[in-house]
């Protein structure tokens, strides 16, 4: 349901960490000749529901970058576990009624993605998550794809890097969990307090630690490219998809 929504005062955070396993200096590597960050930065600032939008990072590198942009940048303890946790710190810093994170390595992000999150969001809940249908048959099989199944009320049922549901119908559409979330202040805070359980741990989602202590999450379907860089090797895809977009 459509809420009015135009009481509350709405800032987008952007989790930007330098140390990845995976994807060094992730943030500031370069696409089609500009960083990951200010891209994603951009996109978000184009939305039309956001009253602003911050960089949330620990790392002296990525905040000196952001200060050449003019990019508003929150600084944050490095011990933190997931880029929620990180948003979490940063909402003792700044008052909002809704905090919505937008993980830094979704350069692509469609900024009427966060505005139709934000439009759906339910306070009562007071979590939400953005989610698309995949269209492309190889992001089912691929662990670097977070699939999400909800039922019929639209919350989570759980997060996987497998392909679920499995296929055995006819009719079993696939969903793509997107790194877009909407928080009240209490519910955030909440989460950052909240011990990680075993399949947090596992599959590495962090969403799952709501799921994992009875919380409700709202799926919020969006459209959306759906295109995150979890790895150099997506750097190349990123450019194909700006570059077709040129």
């Amino acid at each position: 349901m459509l809420l009015e929504q135009s009481k509350f005062n709405r800032v987008g955070l952007i989790p930007a960490r330098y140390g990845s396993s995976r994807f060094e200096g992730k943030p500031l590597a370069l696409i089609c000749g500009e960083s990951m960050i200010k891209r994603t930065y951009d996109r978000a600032s184009a939305s039309k529901k956001l009253d602003k939008v911050y960089v949330v990072t620990d790392d002296n590198r990525i905040e000196y970058h952001c200060e050449i942009f003019n990019i508003p940048v929150i600084r944050v303890d490095d011990d933190c576990e997931t880029g929620t946790d990180r948003c979490a710190i940063a909402s003792e810093q700044i008052d909002a009624d809704i905090y919505v994170n937008i993980q830094g390595d979704e350069p692509l992000i469609d900024p009427e993605a966060i505005d139709r999150l934000c439009d759906y969001f339910n306070p009562n809940l007071g979590v939400a998550n953005a989610y698309v249908t995949i269209e492309e048959p190889y992001k089912v099989m691929d662990n670097d794809v977070v699939k999400v199944v909800f039922d019929s009320h639209h919350c989570a049922m759980y997060y996987s890097r497998l392909g679920i549901p499995f296929p055995r119908g006819e009719d079993a559409r696939v969903h793509q969990q997107l790194g877009l979330y909407a928080f009240t202040k209490e519910r955030l805070q909440e989460f950052s307090k909240l011990p990680m359980q075993t399949l947090e741990f596992a599959e590495r989602i962090e969403m799952l630690r709501f799921l994992e202590h009875g919380y409700k999450v709202l799926m919020v379907h969006v459209e959306d490219d759906g295109l995150s860089v979890d790895t150099p090797k997506d750097i190349k895809l990123v450019e194909d998809r700006i570059n077709a977009y040129n």
